[in-house]
C-alpha cells in the first residue's frame, strides 16, 4: 500500500485500516518452450537444525531461514472469525514450531480490532507461546524468536490505546505494551514500522538504543525504509554499538524494487538482513492462480510455469515452495502469511532443500521478461 509521504510503502492490515487513519489524520528472458532444466536442487539435512537456521544480522539471533508474517491474524476485513478463527492459528503455529519454523514477525496493530476481547495478533501470540506442544519445542533450538513493532503515526492510540505519540518516550510506551499483549518481558527484535515525518530519524535510534540498553528487545530493525534511509539508520545506532539487524521490506519474485534499487546489496555488504514481506504476492505466485482468467493472473503464467517445472525437478515441490526458496537465495528472509496447518506444512517443506544457482538464474531471466 503506498502512502501519501514519499518513500513510504506500507504493510498494513487491510484497506479498511488505511481509509480510518485517512479519517482521523484528515490529514531469465523467458525460459523457452521446450528447453529443459536439467539441474536439481540441493538437499538439505532436514535433521540438522543448523541446516535451518539463519543469524539475523550481526545479532547472536539464531532463526530459521523462512518466517512467517502475521498481518492477517486477528483482521476481521480479512476473514477472521469467520474463515479461520483463533483454534486454526494456534494449530498452525505448533505446526510451524515442529516442523522448524520459529521466526514470527507480528505489529501492534496488527488485528488491533480484538485488543479489547484479548483477539489481537500479540495476544493471541502471546497464548499459543504457553501451549505445552511450543514448551516441549523451546527445549530445543528451535524456541519461538518473535518480532513486533511501533507503528510511528502520532494517532495511532485510537487504535491500540495509549497516549498521543510523540517523542522519544512513546516508543518505549508502546514496546511495554506490546510486551504484555505478548506476555513476555523481552522481545527478540523490534522494528519501527516506518518512517514518519513526526519523528526523526535519530530520535527513533536513539529510542531503539534505550530499549536495548532497558533490556525490553535483544535486537533492534527497521521497516519499509529506503536504502538511504536504512543506512542512516544504522550509521546513528553503530555510534552507540547497536547493530541494526534487520529491514523489513517487499520483495518477490513480482517486487523487485529492494533488489534493482541496490537495498539487498547494501544489506548483505553491512549485515543486515533483508527481511521479504509478501513474497507471494497475496497468493498470486501459488497454483491458485491457474484458476484465474483476469490479466494479471495471464500475465504471470508463464513464470507459475517455470516455478511448477523446477518444483516437478525438485522432488515434487509446490509453485509457491519453489517462490518462496528463490528469495531465500537471494539472501532475504522470507515471511508468508499462513492461518492452517497445510499452509504451515508447506512453508516448513521450504527449509529441507535449496536451489541450484541455474534455476535461480532461470527465475531471473522471467521475471526480468515480465517487466520488458
Amino acid at each position: 500500500m503506498t502512502s501519501a509521504f514519499p518513500c513510504l510503502v506500507l504493510h498494513l492490515p487491510s484497506s479498511r485500516f488505511m481509509g480510518r487513519f485517512e479519517k482521523l489524520g484528515s490529514c531469465c528472458k523467458r525460459v523457452r518452450k521446450g528447453v529443459r532444466l536439467q539441474c536439481t536442487s540441493r538437499a538439505v539435512d532436514p535433521n540438522a537444525a543448523g541446516g535451518k537456521l539463519t543469524t539475523l544480522g550481526k545479532t547472536s539471533l539464531k532463526v530459521s531461514k523462512l518466517g512467517v508474517g502475521t498481518l492477517q491474524w486477528g483482521d476481521p476485513g480479512s476473514g477472521f472469525g469467520d474463515k479461520y478463527v483463533e483454534e486454526d492459528l494456534g494449530n498452525a503455529f505448533d505446526e510451524l514450531v515442529k516442523g522448524g519454523i520459529n521466526f514470527f514477525d507480528t505489529a501492534e496493530v496488527y488485528g488491533y480490532q480484538g485488543i479489547p476481547s484479548g483477539k489481537s495478533a500479540e495476544q493471541m501470540i502471546g497464548r499459543f507461546l504457553l501451549r505445552q506442544a511450543i514448551q516441549e519445542a523451546s527445549k530445543a533450538s528451535l524456541s519461538p524468536k518473535i518480532a513486533t513493532k511501533f507503528f510511528t503515526i502520532p494517532w495511532t492510540n485510537f487504535l491500540v490505546g495509549g497516549g498521543f505519540r510523540l517523542g522519544r518516550k512513546s516508543l518505549l510506551d508502546a514496546l511495554t505494551a506490546s510486551l504484555k499483549r505478548l506476555g513476555k518481558s523481552k522481545i527478540d527484535l523490534y522494528q519501527i514500522h516506518f518512517p514518519f515525518p513526526t519523528f526523526s530519524n535519530s530520535a527513533l535510534m536513539e529510542s531503539l538504543k534505550e530499549a536495548v540498553e532497558l533490556g525490553l528487545t535483544s535486537a533492534v530493525g527497521v521497516s519499509n525504509y529506503s536504502k538511504v534511509q536504512m543506512e542512516e539508520a544504522a550509521d546513528l545506532l553503530a555510534q552507540y554499538r547497536v547493530p541494526l539487524a534487520s529491514n523489513q521490506v517487499k520483495y518477490s519474485l513480482l517486487s523487485r524494487k529492494a533488489e534493482e534499487e541496490g537495498l539487498l546489496k547494501v544489506c548483505k555488504e553491512r549485515s543486515i538482513t533483508l527481511i521479504a514481506y509478501s513474497p507471494l504476492e497475496s497468493g498470486l505466485l501459488s497454483a491458485k492462480t491457474f484458476q484465474r482468467k483476469d490479466r494479471r493472473a495471464l500475465q504471470v503464467q508463464p513464470l507459475l510455469r517455470t516455478l511448477e517445472k523446477i518444483g516437478q525437478e525438485s522432488g515434487g515441490k509446490s509453485i509457491t515452495q519453489v517462490a518462496l526458496n528463490y528469495l531465500v537465495c537471494k539472501g532475504a528472509l522470507p515471511i508468508p502469511g499462513c492461518k492452517t496447518t497445510n499452509q504451515a506444512k508447506e512453508h516448513c517443506g521450504v527449509l529441507d532443500w535449496r536451489l541450484e544457482a541455474d534455476q535461480v538464474a532461470a527465475l531471473d531471466q522471467e521475471a526480468k521478461l515480465l517487466k520488458a
